[in-house]
C-alpha cells in the first residue's frame, strides 16, 4: 500500500525547457567567450563576445521584423463587436447608422480575400460549438460565447455571397505585399447569413431560407502586434551593439595614442 502511494506521487516542475535553453547558452556563447578570454583576456573577451551576440541579435531582429517571422506578437484578426438577428438597423453601433449606404463597399465571395477572412471569423461566433482542430491535431474545447447565436452548427446557416466593408484606408504606398499607412483608420466588415432550408434527402449544398430573418455579424479588424516583439528586440540589441562598438573604438584609440607616445619618447 505504501509503495503504491509513493508511486502515485510525482514531481514534474516543467523545467526541462529552461534547462535546455540554459545549457545552450552555456555551450554556444559560453564556449565563444572562453576561447576569446583565453586569447585576449577576460574583460576584452567578454566585450567582444557581447558585441558579436548583440550584433547577431540586431540582424535577426531586423529580418524578423521585415518578414513577420521568428519572435512574433499577436496576429491580426477580426473581432466581433455585435450580432444582430433581423433588421441591421437595430444595431447600437454608430458605424451602422447608414448601413449599407454611405461609404460601405461591397465585398463578394470568390473575388475579395477580405470576404473569406471575415466569413471564417464569423463562423467562430455563429457556431462556437464547432471547435476547429489546433496545430497539434486535437480539438480545443469551445470557448464561452460572448454573443448569443441562433445557430449551433455551420450547416445551420448559409452566408450571403455579398458582404460589406468600410475603413482601413489612408494608405501611403505599397511595396510588394506590404502596405504602409500614415494613420490606419478602423477597418469594419459586415457578414450576413440566413438559416438553411431543412434538408430533404441528400443535400450537397444547403440553400438559404429567405422566409427566416437574416443574422448580421459586425466585426472590426484588430491589427495585432505581430512585428512589435522583434522590433523591440532589434532596437534594444542595436543600441547595445552600438555602445559596445563605441567602447571598442575608444579602446583602439587609446592603444594607438599610447603606441605613438611610446614611439616618440
Amino acid at each position: 500500500m505504501e509503495h503504491a502511494l509513493l508511486a502515485a506521487l510525482q514531481w514534474d516542475p516543467h523545467i526541462r525547457g529552461a534547462l535546455i535553453v540554459l545549457t545552450a547558452v552555456l555551450i554556444l556563447p559560453g564556449s565563444v567567450y572562453l576561447l576569446l578570454a583565453t586569447n585576449m583576456g577576460a574583460r576584452l573577451g567578454f566585450l567582444l563576445a557581447v558585441t558579436g551576440l548583440t550584433g547577431w541579435l540586431f540582424l535577426m531582429g531586423i529580418i524578423w521584423t521585415v518578414y513577420g517571422i521568428g519572435l512574433k506578437g499577436r496576429a491580426p484578426e477580426w473581432v466581433t463587436k455585435e450580432l444582430v438577428t433581423g433588421d441591421p438597423s437595430q444595431s447600437t453601433l454608430e458605424i451602422m447608422r447608414d448601413f449599407p449606404e454611405g461609404k460601405w463597399l461591397r465585398i463578394e465571395a470568390g473575388k475579395d480575400k477580405a470576404y473569406a477572412d471575415a466569413v471564417a471569423a464569423a463562423d467562430q461566433v455563429l457556431a462556437p460549438s464547432a471547435a476547429p482542430p489546433s496545430a497539434h491535431g486535437h480539438v480545443e474545447a469551445p470557448k464561452e460565447p460572448e454573443f448569443e447565436s441562433p445557430f449551433k452548427q455551420p450547416t445551420d446557416y448559409v452566408a450571403k455571397t455579398v458582404g460589406y466593408e468600410i475603413g482601413g484606408d489612408n494608405e501611403l504606398f505599397t511595396v510588394g505585399k506590404h502596405k504602409f499607412y500614415f494613420r490606419h483608420s478602423p477597418h469594419w466588415a459586415v457578414v450576413q447569413v440566413q438559416p438553411a432550408k431543412e434538408a430533404e434527402g441528400e443535400v450537397i449544398k444547403p440553400e438559404p431560407d429567405p422566409s427566416k430573418p437574416t443574422t448580421t455579424v459586425i466585426m472590426v479588424r484588430d491589427l495585432g502586434s505581430l512585428r512589435v516583439p522583434p522590433f523591440v528586440l532589434a532596437l534594444s540589441t542595436g543600441l547595445m551593439f552600438g555602445v559596445c562598438c563605441v567602447v571598442l573604438h575608444q579602446r583602439d584609440k587609446e592603444i594607438m595614442r599610447a603606441r605613438t607616445a611610446a614611439a616618440s619618447a
